[in-house]
């Protein structure tokens, strides 16, 4: 399962070692349960383990994360729920 961290500047999602971050495809889709104007999506196009999300574009509140991506022709899904102030 990657990992969602929050720091002050940004997302980043980390996704497990032992994955080769160029076979990673998929989408990271940013939900705003409150204002669906504020929803996009984030190509995965890995070259390091990790994906960085600088949050100029998100306000402060609740977001849902979905990282749907497919990995040696298995696909894997998953939701996080991030709050920022």
């Amino acid at each position: 399962k990657p990992n969602v961290i929050q720091d002050k500047d940004s997302i980043k999602i980390t996704f497990p070692a032992a994955f080769v971050p160029k076979e990673l495809k998929g989408t990271v889709s940013f939900y705003r349960p409150s204002n669906k104007k504020l929803d996009f999506q984030v190509p995965i196009s890995l070259s390091k383990p990790s994906l960085l999300i600088p949050k100029l574009n998100l306000v402060g509140g609740r977001w849902d994360i979905f990282i749907d991506w497919e990995y040696q022709s298995k696909s894997y899904k998953i939701k996080e729920t991030i709050y920022i102030n």
